[in-house]
């Protein structure tokens, strides 16, 4: 599917439409692997002797993985517009690039699966950079910072210490499964007692239910979910710092360079400033969450 030409914005749309949109997306945009199991990292296959960069080069257009089932950083909105932090950074890196764009929803299972398989060349899925995921793909550099913490109904807990011993939910797949699960061993505490959901708005719903006592996410995406709901409260902290980067295959440090160059590329020119503002800290943010790092830069 190839998308040409500059995305709309959900501003001044109601998040809460949109967040039902993205969570309906199949009925608007077709999603890949909808029905897969939860993301599991696998060894990459061996590596092909030539680089996605002639590759690349010589169609002329860059496969790009996106997600369009996580608002703010990329959805569906309520107009049926595939939108999103990271749908405006994958336009702005095809055009840095010199390449067309094309498009392939993906999920939190074929974000790398997708890589693995030469499906696509690049996943821009707010996919946090883990030594686990390390084994299946490599990643740029770090283009987004965040935490991770736990909603849950408004005084009902402080702090996520508090949570520790309790039943809480998390999507399939996450990196917040392992995460939440060291975080309590170091405190002494025995393994979770986790409930995973393949929709968000279903682990709302059981939150909400009191079926779990909290649910783990990036903030971000916590956030949105809970924008506007007084009977939800993200807690402080977080037990998992977020550092997403772009996936690519493994063992191609030409593909890899070139992405580098591309993203650092947008952020010293200002593009990408422009571009978290437009979503993160502007006046038409969907939520309000300032810069919470810098890009590395080579000389």
């Amino acid at each position: 599917m190839k998308r040409n030409h500059p995305f709309k914005r959900a501003i001044g749309a109601s998040l809460a439409l949109a967040i039902v949109a993205a969570a309906c997306a199949s009925d608007e945009e077709p999603t890949a692997g909808n029905d897969a199991p939860a993301e599991s990292v696998t060894e990459a296959a061996p590596a092909s002797t030539e680089s996605l960069s002639d590759a690349v080069a010589e169609s002329g257009v860059v496969r790009i993985g996106v997600r369009n089932d996580n608002p703010p950083m990329s959805f569906i909105d309520e107009n049926g517009d595939w939108v999103g932090f990271d749908v405006d950074l994958a336009n702005a890196m095809a055009d840095q690039m010199g390449f067309e764009l094309e498009l392939v929803p993906v999920d939190g299972t074929t974000r790398i699966s997708f890589l693995q398989e030469g499906q696509v060349d690049m996943s821009v899925a707010s996919m946090n950079h883990t030594l686990s995921r390390e084994e299946a793909i490599d990643f740029s550099i770090t283009y987004f910072w965040d935490n991770q913490s736990f909603l849950v109904r408004t005084d009902s807990y402080a702090s996520i210490d508090e949570l520790i011993g309790e039943t809480v939910g998390a999507n399939a797949g996450s990196s917040t499964i392992d995460s939440w699960g060291n975080y309590v061993a170091e405190q002494g505490g025995d393994a979770p007692d986790f409930v995973e959901f393949d929709d968000k708005l279903a682990a709302m719903q059981a939150l909400r239910d009191g079926a779990i006592e909290g649910y783990t996410e990036d903030n971000i995406t916590l956030l949105a979910l809970a924008a506007g709901d007084p009977a939800l409260t993200l807690l402080p902290g977080g037990h998992n710092p977020v550092q997403f980067g772009i996936g690519v295959p493994e063992n191609d440090s030409e593909w890899r360079d070139d992405v580098n160059i591309a993203l650092q590329g947008l952020w010293t020119s200002g593009e990408f400033a422009e571009i978290y503002e437009r979503w993160f800290e502007g006046p038409d943010r969907i939520i309000d969450l300032p810069l919470g790092g810098a890009m590395e830069i080579w000389s």
